[in-house]
């Protein structure tokens, strides 16, 4: 793509915001960008009408070169990232990684019957996880924590259960 303004990172974050958005509209949730600069890892808030939890944040990122495993999708984090995930928060910090094609030209599909977003996401609660010291860390996202049909209801209704 020679007249892109944007560099593949910041395309590939693009199309994890697209995604949480459309996903979000079809809940009926709102969607709201974070703060400029992102100091704190917070790219999105999410926002439902569920009175058990009506607001969670969200850190967004994108591959198109999963690392998919027998137990899950491992990803890597920068120690910043995976630490600011890690606190505890009054609002639960959420991880987002959209999974999308490796061949760029298959990421979407336009046509006047559909538009669709190929591949799906995978979410992670690290709250109260310890921090690191280290560069970066790799986490394991569950197999079970992959966002499908069910859209983005389990991010409100999981627990946030701390990972052993």
């Amino acid at each position: 793509m020679t007249d892109a303004i944007l560099t593949d990172n910041q395309r590939k974050a693009e199309m994890s915001h697209a995604y949480v958005s459309a996903l979000a509209a079809r809940a009926g949730y709102t969607l709201q960008r974070g703060p400029e600069p992102d100091s704190d890892s917070v790219d999105a808030t999410l926002r439902s009408g569920l009175p058990s939890r009506e607001m969670i944040d969200l850190q967004l990122k994108a591959t198109a070169a999963p690392d998919e495993k027998s137990d899950g999708l491992h990803f890597r984090l920068k120690r910043k990232n995976y630490n600011d995930l890690a606190m505890q928060r009054a609002v639960p910090l959420l991880l987002v990684v959209l999974e999308l094609p490796a061949d760029e030209s298959e990421w979407m599909d336009c046509t006047p019957e559909r538009l669709i977003l190929r591949k799906c996401g995978w979410w992670l609660s690290l709250a109260g996880n310890d921090c690191v010291g280290a560069e970066s860390r790799t986490v394991v996202i569950p197999r079970s924590q992959r966002i499908g049909r069910s859209g983005l209801a389990p991010l409100f209704t999981c627990g946030q259960e701390v990972p052993s």
